[in-house]
């Protein structure tokens, strides 16, 4: 390995979480990019971790890591990232079969309820509303859904008379479909609870379109299902309505009732009746005693007028009926016609589908016309018939080339060289076409041979490739046997195992089987999901009650311990760490809940420890006088390093001599000195930074004076501009553009590439991002940095670097406000970087 290699090594393998981090989210190196996974599973930094996931956005890992990772908000990021991906919401996220596939192996309602909601694809969101029973979501649906099959089916699923209200009266002007279908479910629950009220409006309804039938024909069909649905209300039905529908039913079968026999001689008695009845109505105030005979009189009159009536209704019904299929055959006739002439255009077009289809009409209408068709049209329909046989046998011609040419394709198939699954596709894609060539031939078509040779040459095609069918079908055998074996050694599995390990092994094995059920022939699929997903129970049930027993045992050493550091007997110190020793033999439960217990065990230790400590340190303390001036040397020295200002001159030499002199062993008092050290260090590096900042701030103000000397919006410029020190940064230009303002000879502001130039190199030296009209500037920016970082001109550091900037802006002309702003925010962070 070269000596460069040790000292260049690549962002993504520094000891920085940062660098690390920043790396991983944008570098393009292959070798980071086949390390992603690596990093998201074990590397010690969360953000890290997180962002290898994000970047690599695979299913399978933000789940697991949603589950099992450490960190609480990588776990929350990868939950968010696992929703996205099923939902289709992420750029990266899986096809529409995967993810369904995915969300059949899940038992999850949030995840459910997220894809109802978010889904992109209707057979998602259809996918994840079936396993959803929550009333308020359905509702929700069911009026936002963009689909509206889905919405209508959502409707069914409701059950509520009061969710299906406020459903129909929301849908009411959004979807009327949904909001009819609403109304209609209320009405049918409030039927099936027995109301009475909306039982009389529905048998009401039923009777008019009962009645309408005998004023309109209708089919059979229509009055067969208000039939059925009156049987399902005729109970509950008021009796007049019932009376009102049977009438009407009665009335129907009559006028349906078959033409009775020529009534020549029941005119002359139906007349002669008329006359009797007259006479009889004439004569019957004169024959009181003859009263029981005239009322038979009325009564024969009665049923006489009943049945004329009921004659003359069939009668006339059959004249209509007569008249109806008059008009039916003639409206048969113009249709034959015009199929007629649309054949002989289309033949005329040379469009085979067209006259295909048209023939076909023109058979279908000769089947039900009756009688003989008129001259013309028999003869207009042989000329077309011959016509179209000449076309058929012409088509049979030029199709039959066409499948010689799929003969021809599929016979030279296996000297190819194609994939297997290449050569069974363009087998499939050759029998349909073939298939589609005897549609459009009417399915009349006779290939005889060529249909013997096609079938024998799709057998030679696929035999060489059955050899790997054959192989892929074992190797899914081998899967399956694979996922079997796994679900016996889970099976074997004693409900109280006692290997962690092992059950957790065998659950991440189930999961990955669950996903990678692909592998396997499709028929066995839905059965080992199942039996995986039973699996997947058993054994979070295993986990679940070996997570309890240890949380459990560690909750009875935390209360232990608690009690220790209460009392504090004798031999506490033993007794904590005979504690400690239990604990680490009781093992590992849920992360989670370990890591809050571990919280709670360790601070009542602690507790334990601080007391014995205290106690050391009180017998101690009276007899260290060492540790006494050690403790004054640390408030002193804490105390300079407390105050702002510069510590007096060999103040700090004094204390750290005599310190140095006691030879402190005590390490809190070691630590407590290192860190007003540390606080010592940071004051004078503070002011340090300060000083060096002076300048780059002086000339930050002589600036904005200059500018609101420019443009006119400070009236005290001309007051402030002696009271601000003199920066050595561009003294000169900034008091000439001053004066000019005052004198009124300022120029106007600009927009120019020199402007955007110093802004795009001092925003790059600020670590911040330049708009996205300079990002070509800037990249043109950072290639000549890095020639001349190689070449040896680079800036000595950044500190010059930012002065010959900000001197080079002083002589540019005034720069337009929004890029002031540019410059004020880029300074602000410059200053901030700087060291």
């Amino acid at each position: 390995m070269k000596l460069t290699a040790l000292f260049n090594k690549p962002r993504w393998q520094s000891r920085n979480a940062s660098e690390r981090r920043d790396a991983v989210a944008r570098d393009q190196t292959p070798e980071l990019i086949a390390e992603l996974a690596r990093f998201a599973r074990e590397d010690d930094d969360a953000q890290v971790r997180l962002a290898a996931l994000q970047r690599l956005a695979d299913p399978a890992m933000a789940q697991r890591m949603a589950h099992d990772d450490a960190d609480a908000e990588v776990r929350k990021q990868a939950r968010s990232l696992w929703l996205d991906l099923l939902a289709g919401r992420h750029a990266k996220a899986p096809s529409v079969a995967e993810r369904l596939r995915l969300l059949r192996a899940q038992e999850d309602p949030e995840l459910d309820e997220h894809v109802a909601n978010r889904a992109t694809e209707a057979p998602l969101r259809q996918a994840a509303l079936a396993r959803i029973d929550k009333p308020s979501l359905l509702l929700t649906r069911a009026l936002e859904d963009p689909d509206p099959a889905i919405r209508l089916a959502l409707v069914e699923r409701i059950d509520d008379e009061k969710q299906l209200e406020r459903l129909a009266e929301r849908a009411r002007k959004s979807d009327k479909a949904v909001s009819r279908r609403a109304r209609e479910r209320i009405e049918a629950l409030r039927i099936a609870s027995g109301q009475d009220a909306a039982v009389e409006q529905r048998a009401r309804k039923l009777c008019e379109q009962i009645e309408q039938c005998l004023r309109v024909p209708s089919a059979a069909t229509l009055e067969a299902e208000l039939i059925a649905q009156w049987r399902a209300v005729e109970a509950l039905a008021p009796a007049s309505l019932r009376t009102r529908f049977a009438t009407a039913l009665e009335l129907i079968a009559a006028a349906r009732a078959p033409r009775p026999p020529a009534a020549a001689s029941s005119a002359p008695a139906v007349a002669g009746g008329a006359d009797t009845a007259s006479a009889a109505t004439v004569a019957a105030p004169a024959a009181d005693s003859e009263a029981s005979a005239d009322d038979a009189a009325a009564a024969d009159l009665s049923a006489n007028l009943i049945a004329q009536a009921r004659f003359a209704a069939s009668l006339d019904e059959a004249q209509a009926a007569q008249r109806e299929r008059q008009q039916h055959q003639r409206a048969l006739l113009h249709d034959l016609q015009q199929a007629q002439r649309d054949c002989a255009q289309a033949l005329d077009a040379g469009a085979a589908a067209q006259a295909h289809q048209a023939k076909a009409r023109i058979d279908a209408l000769r089947e039900q016309i009756e009688g003989a068709l008129p001259g013309a049209l028999q003869q207009a329909l042989a000329a077309t018939q011959e016509r179209y046989a000449e076309l058929a046998r012409w088509q049979h011609w030029a199709d039959n080339q066409r499948r010689r040419q799929l003969c021809e394709d599929l016979e030279a198939l296996p000297a190819a060289g194609l994939h297997p699954d290449a050569v069974a596709a363009k087998v499939r894609d050759a029998q349909r076409e073939w298939q589609l060539l005897d549609k459009v031939e009417g399915g009349s078509a006779r290939v005889g041979g060529l249909a013997r040779r096609f079938h024998g040459a799709c057998r030679a095609a696929l035999e060489p490739a059955r050899g790997y069918f054959r192989k892929r079908q074992e190797l899914r055998e081998g899967h399956a046997a694979q996922v079997a074996a796994l679900l016996a050694r889970i099976a074997a599995l004693p409900t109280d195992a006692t290997d962690p390990a092992l059950v957790r092994t065998l659950r991440q094995a189930s999961a990955d089987a669950l996903r990678d059920l692909d592998r396997i022939e499709p028929r066995e699929r839905k059965g080992l999901a199942q039996s995986l997903k039973d699996a997947l129970r058993t054994l979070d049930a295993q986990i679940a009650r070996r997570d309890d027993a240890v949380a459990a045992l560690k909750s009875g050493l935390i209360a232990q311990a608690q009690a220790l550091a209460g009392e504090l007997p004798r031999g506490a110190a033993a007794s904590a760490r005979d504690l400690q020793a239990r604990w680490r033999e009781a093992g590992n439960g849920k992360r989670a809940r370990d890591q809050a217990q571990w919280q709670e065990f360790r601070s009542a230790l602690d507790r334990v420890f601080g007391q014995l400590d205290a106690q050391r340190a009180e017998r101690s303390q009276r007899e260290d006088e060492a540790r006494n001036q050690a403790l004054a040397l640390c408030a002193e020295l804490e105390a300079i390093a407390s105050t702002e200002a510069e510590p007096e001159r060999g103040a700090v030499t004094r204390i750290e001599t005599a310190w140095n002199a006691l030879r402190v062993d005590d390490a809190g008092l070691r630590q407590r000195h290192a860190a007003a050290q540390a606080r010592l260090r940071d004051r004078a590096h503070a002011r340090e930074r300060a000083r060096r900042q002076a300048r780059f701030l002086t000339w930050q103000e002589r600036y904005r004076l200059c500018r609101n000397a420019e443009t006119g919006t400070g009236d005290d410029a001309r007051t402030q501009w002696p009271q601000v020190a003199a920066s050595d940064i561009a003294s000169i230009a900034l008091t000439q553009r001053f004066e000019q303002a005052l004198a009124g000879q300022s120029r106007a502001a600009e927009a120019t590439d020199a402007h955007r130039d110093v802004l795009v190199e001092l925003e790059a030296l600020a670590g911040i991002e330049s708009p996205a009209e300079d990002q070509e500037r800037r990249r043109a920016r950072q290639v000549e940095r890095l020639s001349a970082r190689m070449g040896g001109r680079a800036p000595s550091d950044a500190a010059h670097e930012l002065t010959g900037l900000l001197e080079r802006w002083s002589g540019l002309a005034p720069a337009v406000p929004a890029l002031d702003l540019r410059l004020d925010r880029a300074l602000r962070a410059a200053l901030d970087a700087l060291p």
